[in-house]
């Protein structure tokens, strides 16, 4: 479990293979370490997925409303089997209104890219309007590459268009009408006030 910078930093998990080559006293000595450490992130989920015990099994199930959005990521991508749709939506959901560049968000958008039901790419879309220029800009980019107008979660000859969404409402009113217009979304239903 022990994790340097250079692992934190490259994304390396703990050492599953201790996992495997462990005896059954080791794996239950391993399933409480893991089931006890604060706070979880994204490591103990692979690990606890690995072990497939009904206790990890639990530990993952509650971990889908963990407030990390990398924990909840982990839960869909090491243990999909253990969540309904529904509750991989919502947890998709929380971390693209909340999550930020550098904690959560890239993971989330990676898990987009595979799993997007009609109410994600409603909260992509809502996005663009209410989330940080930054965070607008991925949004963007992650919505042409859903409906099919890039290759690529981020088609970089898109990327001036995408940097529209960098800026002031009003300019970036009109870049999400342009949008609209290209992936034939209906702009009012977003614009109109509630």
């Amino acid at each position: 479990m022990k994790t340097d910078y250079e692992k934190w930093h490259d994304g390396i998990g703990y050492d599953l293979a201790a996992i495997t080559s462990a005896s059954p006293a080791e794996r239950n000595s391993i399933e409480q370490m893991l089931i006890h450490h604060a706070p979880q992130d994204w490591r103990d989920i692979e690990a606890l997925a690995k072990l497939n015990t009904k206790n990890a099994q639990e530990t993952i199930k509650k971990a889908i409303e963990d407030p990390n959005p990398d924990v909840r990521i982990a839960v869909t991508k090491f243990a999909p089997n253990l969540v309904t749709n529904n509750q991989r939506s919502q947890s998709i959901i929380k971390a693209l209104q909340q999550a930020e560049i550098f904690t959560g968000l890239s993971q989330t958008l990676d898990d987009v890219e595979e799993y997007h039901s009609t109410e994600v790419k409603e909260t992509l879309i809502h996005g663009l309007l209410t989330r940080e220029g930054e965070v607008a800009v991925l949004f963007a980019a992650m919505l042409f590459y859903l409906y099919g107008k890039a290759n690529e979660p981020f088609d970089w000859k898109q990327r001036p268009f995408f940097l529209r969404f960098n800026t002031k409402k009003t300019e970036r009113e009109q870049a999400f009408k342009e949008l609209c217009k290209q992936l034939n979304i209906d702009p009012e239903k977003y614009l109109s006030p509630k």
